[in-house]
């Protein structure tokens, strides 16, 4: 059965993850206050993803099977990412020195090693979004796993103290792919629970929508009016608390999961189709926006001797090009490449 209403987050939430990365496209001098208030908004976006991912793998959990899971995997979600990773894998080896700005992971390594690395990690380079993919792969091993959940549902008890664990532990570098699949854990689990409880959180949903929307406006609003920090709490490893006991982005983005679920399916009749085309392309964006963000930076920096300096009107018009950039380009890649398409550019 195919919900328009989710296919619709997803389109939804792989904006989001654009408009946030193109806030850190961005220096904050000329405008800070509004680029903290932008983090503070967007940054941890990614939940968003991963709880889309979850809901999607329990409600197709009915037609599992996992070699033919993983086949899928591997042919529209790996094979792309290898593809997609090696020009910025070749020239972050070839033209800078990866080992200078991650000491502490590839010092003293070969140009080989750093290529694994990178390609194994999805970190390193410029196309940092990417690492996502090493992250949900480790998701698509463990599908086993995430099947007893489907099987026995009283399983989702464990979301509670999984999410109690993520929030204190805080966001990892995401390098460390395994700590940071620790991390997420609890978004892609929730994702499965909604979907579990479908029939009956839809009415919910659409009762309730509105009040999560404006808690989570709270959330944001107590972030950038009492926080010294902005954006996500990065740490150096788990539980090292840089900024305090609470990673206060981890549940504010899990309350946008549900809020934004719900409007979508409240608007699923006035939305219809229209962001059909944006969420089927929703990994191919994930996969490349970051190469027009950074040939953006690079341009600007050749051109005018500086950083590009955010302001909103300016992150807003980066957002939307990189957005519409990036589905044109897709749209002429699947006229050109057919069903090819799908093995080089995941759509």
């Amino acid at each position: 059965m195919f919900l328009r209403y989710v296919h619709s987050f997803r389109a939804v939430a792989i904006v989001i993850i654009v408009a946030g990365h193109a806030v850190i496209t961005l220096g904050r001098e000329d405008d800070p206050r509004t680029m903290d208030f932008l983090l503070d908004l967007l940054d941890n976006g990614t939940i968003l993803f991963v709880f889309i991912a979850g809901f999607l793998f329990e409600h197709l959990s009915r037609k599992y099977a996992y070699p033919d899971y993983l086949r899928k995997k591997l042919t529209n979600v790996i094979v792309p990412y290898v593809l997609v990773s090696i020009p910025a894998v070749a020239y972050t080896v070839l033209f800078t020195d990866p080992a200078a700005a991650l000491p502490q992971y590839l010092g003293g390594t070969s140009p080989a090693y750093q290529v694994v690395w990178m390609l194994l990690t999805g970190g390193g380079t410029f196309n940092y979004a990417v690492w996502f993919v090493p992250m949900i792969a480790l998701f698509y091993l463990a599908a086993p796993g995430f099947m007893q959940f489907v099987k026995h549902p009283r399983l989702y008890w464990l979301i509670v103290p999984l999410l109690v664990l993520s929030t204190l532990a805080h966001r990892p570098p995401e390098v460390i792919t395994p700590a940071i699949a620790l991390y997420f854990l609890p978004a892609y689990l929730l994702g499965m629970w909604a979907s579990h409880l479908r029939e009956r959180l839809e009415p919910l949903l659409l009762r309730s929508w509105p009040w999560l929307m404006a808690v989570f406006g709270i959330a944001v609003l107590a972030r950038f009016l009492l926080s010294d920090h902005h954006g996500n709490d990065y740490v150096d490893h788990l539980f090292s608390q840089e900024f305090g006991p609470i990673d206060w982005m981890f549940p504010q983005k899990v309350l946008l999961c549900f809020a934004l679920l719900g409007l979508m399916l409240r608007l699923d009749s006035v939305i219809g189709d229209r962001l059909n085309f944006l969420a089927d392309i929703s990994f191919t964006i994930f996969f490349v926006h970051c190469y027009l963000l950074f040939a953006f930076q690079v341009g600007y920096t050749h051109l005018t001797g500086e950083l590009p300096q955010g302001n909103l009107a300016l992150w807003l018009a980066l957002t939307v090009a990189t957005v519409a950039l990036t589905a044109l380009g897709t749209a002429v890649a699947k006229r050109l490449l057919g069903r090819r398409s799908r093995y080089l550019i995941g759509s």
